[in-house]
């Protein structure tokens, strides 16, 4: 693949430069680029390194971006191409269920990681200078964070893209140095669950476009991790087939009839 100014790359390593307007856009560029470059990550594998934190400018002149450094060690597992349902990355996933029964054991975050947690999400919301209220709920397989407020556009961002950067990084940020962890679910006004269901409108919507005799049916440009969530849901629709085709950002999933691929 042609890299760019803003990549580099070793036998040991990869690295990209993302930027964006705050240091959580930067983040969320930076790793677009690197799942792009090096395919499908565990978020405990990236190292990242705030290079600026970017300035306003007078008037908006003289402004500059922040820039964020994102590293992943080099790997050679013979594995290839991962899909996409099977990326594992730091992506929107689904809310955590509430324990299947009584007997299973639930072991609670602790009060010192809900607070890191807490004081996290409200130094990002001072950043982007949003009002808005964090709520925890500690789940039986995950730490919940519901953010309440307006204007919260900026901080989901396209596709979700800002807000997943900031739920990847309250997974590195609240356990560390500290014994067991428990995923971390960063969410605003139940926006996971909601997109994810649009997603799966969309994607029964084109699977029922293919079964009643078109050829294939494109949908639009997705992250990894909502490509995913469509991939996933129609794994076993009978009759019909998914793969993923172009380049990012402009990556997509399509549907075709089973047996045509």
């Amino acid at each position: 693949m042609q890299k760019n100014q803003n990549q580099k790359e070793s036998a040991a390593e990869v690295k990209v430069v993302g930027s964006g307007k705050t240091v959580v856009e930067a983040q969320a560029d930076a790793l677009a680029k690197l799942e792009e470059i090096a395919g499908p990550f565990q978020k405990h594998e990236v190292d990242l390194i705030v290079i600026s934190e970017g300035s306003k400018g007078f008037l908006g002149v003289g402004s500059q971006a922040a820039q964020v450094e994102a590293s992943l060690p080099g790997k050679d597992d013979g594995r290839g191409q991962v899909s996409d349902e099977e990326y594992g990355g730091a992506g929107q996933q689904p809310l955590p269920e509430e324990p299947p029964s009584e007997d299973e054991e639930f072991e609670p975050a602790g009060a010192e990681a809900e607070a890191r947690l807490e004081e996290y999400l409200n130094r990002v919301l001072e950043g982007m200078q949003l009002e808005a209220s964090v709520s925890l709920s500690d789940r039986y397989d995950a730490l919940v964070a519901n953010i309440a407020g307006d204007g919260l556009g900026l901080l989901i961002g396209r596709h979700g893209q800002t807000i997943d950067a900031v739920q990847y990084l309250a997974n590195i940020i609240v356990f560390r140095g500290k014994p067991g962890r428990k995923r971390i679910v960063v969410d605003a006004e139940d926006y996971r669950e909601r997109r994810s269901e649009v997603l799966k409108s969309l994607a029964e919507r084109g699977a029922g476009e293919v079964l009643k005799g078109k050829r294939r049916y494109e949908l639009s440009p997705m992250t990894a991790a909502e490509r995913r969530i469509v991939h996933m849901y129609l794994q076993n629709y009978q009759g019909v087939e998914t793969t993923s085709e172009g380049n990012e950002p402009f990556r997509r999933v399509v549907i075709i009839r089973a047996g045509n691929s």
